[in-house]
């Protein structure tokens, strides 16, 4: 992950700065005429004719800053500019709509974001309008939600930053697709809800970003969002609030680490946001002014709850969810620091710009290792519950229900390979008396050193299991009849010398043997019937000894 960082940060050093900009000479805005209410727009023609004293300069000649509605009429007097076919840029309009007079016509046109008319030879971070003539141009804009920033550039300046603007959103948007499609596989594979809501986070921040610089709207397939407006903007960013919020839940477990701070993300990030939605697509209030305020609100909240319940489990040692905030402060960091400079007018640096696409995608990465590791611990964890369920807590060795499945699996290879299988039943001898004598205590003892001489007789690939009480069943992949006979044999030879005494205590610990060999058409069940037959055998013939069940 660190060299993913350094990568990014390499990345937004060789991002250009804006080049090629001509010097802006004057800007001067309209104030608010005497025989207009002061929240009417005026027309074009209106403006045109006014003469140049009726506009007042501003400081700063790069920002456009409308009234309380978001409108205004400007009048730019272009720099001199080296190259040809100056342009006029409005960057990052947002929902703002933007008409502008340029000589020699002074025709109005006008442009938005959501147009699919824009020219395609640019990128949409900025409105592009050429200046084919030398003089004063005049901008209105209306709807605008911050104040825009405009520059005069000359247009081979302007491709070759459009060039690498393209060039690293693509990065983006092959890194996320990618990863969301490969993670979407894995749901429906394993219909973990968990892979589906990265999915879904992913994807809504992605088209966020898309919708934010205007691409989406000349993408086949998200060219339908236009006709949404700002709202579908709205929409989708919210939405994004509410996947990242169930997500981040899910995904670190925050519910048992961080209770209370997760459980505000999930009503604030999760049910408001998603409450919000449907409040803004409702018919009413027809003014969905009162949104921005809210949404942004909602985010804001959503976002230092996600980052208290990270540090939170982080702080109490939960490794998922430290990897998950080293990822997500950097991302929220960089969009409150977009969000910032835009609602100020100010012009946004290539390490903002750049740096929150590029975040999104270290992001992307982060989680889906984050995710790796949930998935790798919950494998574990299951291997582990599997492990336990199929032990025997006093001996260590298999159970019934573990020893018969390796002897089933051992059946159906040599079912299908032909190979040879044995079985042994193994039981104590006088067990009852031993424990009767000494107590249950000594008896358990007799029983773990009794697997611990029987495991140094086995085979690799040999399993031993403990049907219950004091009987043990073996299986013996590839021993056929006579030597499962010998296995047998040096067990009931050992047991009887290394178990005289269990832990000092004489118990002249001895035990009967049945074998059986495998046949065509036996079962689990008929296998293990006829050991056990064997093994009677062997108690009925004085016990201490080995006997063989028929070989046909």
């Amino acid at each position: 992950m660190r060299r993913i960082a350094t990568a990014i940060v390499l990345c937004l050093l060789v991002v250009p700065a804006p080049a090629g900009a001509a010097e802006i000479e004057r800007l001067q805005r309209l104030p608010d005429l005497p025989d207009l209410p002061a929240a009417t727009m005026p027309a074009p023609a209106t403006v045109r004719a006014l003469p140049a004293d009726a506009f007042e300069a501003v400081d700063d000649v790069h920002r456009l800053a409308g009234d309380a509605g978001g409108r205004g009429w400007w009048r730019l007097q272009p720099g001199p500019m080296a190259g040809n076919e100056p342009l006029l840029l409005v960057y990052h309009p947002y929902s703002a709509r933007v008409t502008v007079m340029a000589p020699p016509d002074y025709r109005p046109v006008t442009q938005s974001l959501f147009d699919r008319s824009l020219d395609p030879r640019f990128s949409r971070r900025a409105l592009v309008f050429p200046l084919p003539a030398a003089g004063p141009v005049y901008i209105g804009v209306e709807g605008a939600r911050y104040p825009l920033q405009v520059a005069v550039r000359d247009v081979d300046a302007q491709l070759a930053e459009d060039v690498v603007h393209v060039r690293l959103i693509s990065i983006v948007i092959g890194v996320l697709i990618g990863i969301s499609l490969v993670v979407l596989l894995f749901w429906l594979l394993l219909r973990e809800r968990v892979y589906l809501l990265y999915a879904a986070t992913m994807v809504l921040q992605l088209m966020y970003l898309l919708c934010a610089y205007g691409e989406a709207y000349a993408l086949p397939g998200l060219r339908v969002l236009a006709r949404f407006g700002v709202e579908g903007i709205w929409t989708i960013a919210t939405l994004a609030t509410a996947a990242s919020s169930f997500f981040l839940i899910r995904l670190t477990d925050l519910e048992q680490h961080a209770a209370l701070p997760s459980r505000l993300l999930r009503w604030v990030g999760g049910y408001a946001s998603l409450a919000l939605v449907v409040l803004l697509w409702l018919p009413w209030p027809a003014d969905k002014g009162w949104f921005p305020p809210a949404g942004n609100a909602t985010l804001l909240v959503a976002n230092v709850l996600a980052l208290l319940a990270l540090g939170v489990a982080s702080w109490r040692r939960h490794r998922r969810a430290a990897y998950a905030l080293l990822a997500w402060v950097p991302l929220v960091a960089l969009s409150t620091a977009r969000a910032v400079q835009l609602g100020m007018g100010a012009p946004l640096t290539p390490g903002v710009e750049y740096g929150l696409p590029l975040m999104l995608a270290f992001t992307s990465i982060v989680l889906v290792l984050v995710l790796a590791d949930r998935m790798l611990t919950m494998r574990r964890e299951r291997d582990h519950a599997q492990l336990h369920a199929e032990r025997d807590a006093l001996t260590g060795v298999f159970n019934r229900s573990g020893i018969e499945q390796r002897l089933d699996w051992a059946i159906a290879r040599a079912r299908e390979h032909g190979g040879a299988l044995s079985a042994i039943f193994l039981d104590l001898d006088h067990f009852k008396e031993i424990n009767d004598s000494h107590g249950h205590a000594v008896g358990d003892a007799c029983m773990r050193e009794l697997v611990r001489v029987v495991g140094g007789q086995l085979a690799y690939g040999d399993h031993i299991g403990r049907l219950g009480g004091e009987e043990f069943l073996l299986a013996l992949p590839g021993a056929d009849l006579p030597q499962a006979r010998r296995t047998g044999e040096r067990i009931r030879r050992s047991v009887e010398a290394q178990c005289a005494q269990v832990d000092g205590i004489p118990v002249g610990l001895t035990v009967s043997i049945g074998v059986a060999a495998y046949r065509m058409g036996d079962s689990v069940a008929t296998l293990v019937a006829r050991s056990d037959q064997a093994m009677y055998a062997a108690k009925h013939a004085g016990r201490n000894r080995v006997e063989a069940a028929p070989a046909a």
